[in-house]
């Protein structure tokens, strides 16, 4: 059958007419003021169509990728997520044969650990190798110590020093058995903390001014740590710190007469020295509201000696990790 021939549009009165097989025309773009909007939203509007294709594709697929915004991309480096150091059952931690020379490079530092388990002891050499000086305030590297069993026998603190550009500084430590088993470390970790990693702890409150301390002893010193509680924790705002020497020479009593005249310079310190059978006591106390440690390093040259506001699980935690027992 042969197909009849399309009529012509007659334009001045706009008609449409239909023939089989033929497309159709929905509409004509008049050449008024109008018309331009009229292709423009039109225009936007499949824009709009074609971008968000992609999403409704991968919505009605159950995709499993995902359109994430500010991702960074594959040659940038994600941070991995923080591992407790104390819990064995993860793969990050680390455990070393304790008998076996250890090298390990951590934050531009390099320590060098060698152990004697008949002594009990362990020697650490730290070597800043990362081109710069810097000190280990913030991040302090620690050992801890582990039997057979990976249960933890001590941590020690290796230092929190400043430590200059390509220099070497040796340490000497005694590690003990905190589990009272009698046995000896096998396994040992490295590892740097920060505040994160220190867990809460809960502070006595049973002084003179009902206000919560910390008390830490070591050998012939005791330091009494004062707080200010809130909702958060337990910060500081005081230091006591009392050392005691018995058969003290002349030497001696000189030296912390000259230590308690420089401390008594500073505002918001008081320091005195007191005879005591056989030897004497020097005593100082530290107001932190009244005085910046950080700006006094000269004079208070003791790591014990934390700044206002640090929080009491540091210093207990630090301090027990060097050598002090606190309660």
């Amino acid at each position: 059958m042969k197909k009849s021939k399309k009529e012509k549009k007659d334009y001045s009165n706009v008609s449409i007419k239909y023939v089989e097989l033929t497309p159709t025309t929905i509409g004509e773009i008049n050449d008024n003021e109008n018309s331009i909007l009229g292709v423009i939203f039109i225009f936007i509007f499949l824009i709009v169509i074609i971008f968000l294709l992609p999403y409704v594709v991968n919505f009605i697929s159950g995709s499993s990728k995902t359109v994430t915004p500010n991702m960074p991309s594959s040659s940038e480096e994600v941070e991995p997520p923080s591992v407790d150091p104390l819990d064995s059952t993860k793969d990050e931690v680390e455990f070393l044969d304790v008998t076996s020379p250890i090298s390990k490079t951590i934050s531009g530092f390099r320590y060098e650990l060698s152990t004697n388990i008949s002594a009990n002891s362990i020697n650490v050499k730290v070597t800043n190798v990362s081109g710069s000086a810097f000190n280990l305030v913030n991040n302090p590297t620690y050992i801890e110590l582990y039997t057979a069993e990976k249960t933890l026998l001590d941590r020690i603190l290796i230092t929190k020093q400043e430590v200059v550009s390509n220099a070497t500084i040796s340490f000497d430590f005694k590690y003990k058995d905190n589990t009272n088993s009698n046995q000896v470390p096998v396994y040992l970790t490295l590892s740097s903390k920060s505040i994160n990693d220190y867990p809460a702890i809960n502070v006595k409150t049973l002084d003179i001014n009902n206000m919560p301390f910390l008390t830490c002893t070591k050998d012939n010193e005791t330091l009494v740590y004062t707080f200010l509680a809130n909702e958060k924790g337990y910060y500081l705002t005081k230091i006591s710190d009392t050392l005691v020497f018995t058969n003290a020479d002349e030497s001696t009593i000189n030296i912390y007469e000259s230590l308690a005249n420089s401390y008594n310079s500073i505002d918001g310190v008081k320091a005195d020295i007191l005879p005591k059978t056989n030897g004497f006591s020097f005593t100082s106390e530290i107001n932190l509201s009244n005085v910046i440690i950080s700006e006094k390093k000269r004079i208070l040259n003791n790591l014990a000696y934390y700044e206002k506001d640090t929080e009491a699980k540091t210093i207990y935690f630090e301090l027990n990790a060097s050598g002090f027992r606190c309660n």
